[in-house]
């Protein structure tokens, strides 16, 4: 009884430390992490000064993730190395007029209404006169379409690509299952219609404002810059997203 008493002590004393060191390098790894992290936010100013300085035309991306664009000041929440910090719901740290074109592409959802505001705001102020700003975005009215009886190819096509894409099932309301989705999924916050993104563009102080099809655009530093664009469900990006374009006084 003595023995097996010191064996299974030993046994919960192994287990406890195996335990420990698995945390123990999983604490390391968080740290590592949040130093990394910590240090690409450290360069973001210096990342933002040296581009200031060195474009005459200067371009922002606004939720580059890890697609940054050469040429442009790519910035992000999370920015990765290279990529400067901007948070789109704050004053930009950025001079006013110092920018000639903005763009985002699958970000402005991401945040509130009200923080959608102040985001375009926030880009007016930073455009130089006569620059321009594309956003793309989730088209609600291209959802609500799809409930209608009488489909067009476009739309019949679009919904078992967009199932596909996500690994989604099969439903007995398709459409539903989709315009919930996407009003939920990947932290969206607000899904907007062409009329209201188009007002809002307008209370921002934006003028000429065009609404465009995917790639497209009257601006040769605009056009094809959709990563999704290029991949293989772009038949379904093409079909859920509005592109507008907008320009400074």
């Amino acid at each position: 009884m003595k023995l097996r008493s010191i064996l299974a002590r030993v046994g919960i004393t192994i287990a406890a430390l195996g335990i420990f060191l698995f945390l123990r390098i999983d604490l390391a790894a968080e740290i590592k992490q949040k130093v990394e992290a910590e240090l690409r936010l450290r360069k973001s100013p210096g990342i933002i000064t040296s581009y200031i300085r060195d474009h005459a035309v200067r371009k922002l991306q606004i939720g580059a993730g890890g697609s940054g664009k050469p040429g442009w000041l790519n910035t992000d929440i999370e920015p990765v190395d290279g990529v400067a910090y901007l948070d789109a719901t704050k004053r930009f740290p950025l001079p006013d007029q110092s920018f000639h074109y903005i763009f985002s592409e699958e970000m402005f959802e991401h945040i509130t209404y009200e923080q959608g505001q102040s985001m375009l705001r926030e880009s007016y102020r930073i455009l130089a006169p006569g620059g321009t700003m594309r956003l793309g975005t989730p088209d609600l009215l291209r959802f609500i379409a799809l409930f209608q009886d009488a489909k067009t190819k476009e739309m019949s096509d679009y919904m078992p690509m967009k199932l596909a894409w996500h690994k989604w099932p099969n439903t007995p309301d398709t459409e539903c299952y989709i315009l919930n989705m996407v009003m939920r999924e990947w932290g969206h916050q607000f899904i907007y219609t062409p009329k209201l993104l188009r007002a809002n563009l307008e209370a921002a102080g934006f003028v000429n404002i065009k609404q465009f099809a995917v790639s497209q655009s009257d601006h040769k530093e605009l056009r094809n810059m959709e990563d999704r664009a290029s991949w293989a469900i772009a038949g379904a990006n093409a079909y859920e997203n509005m592109f507008f374009e907008a320009t400074r006084k």
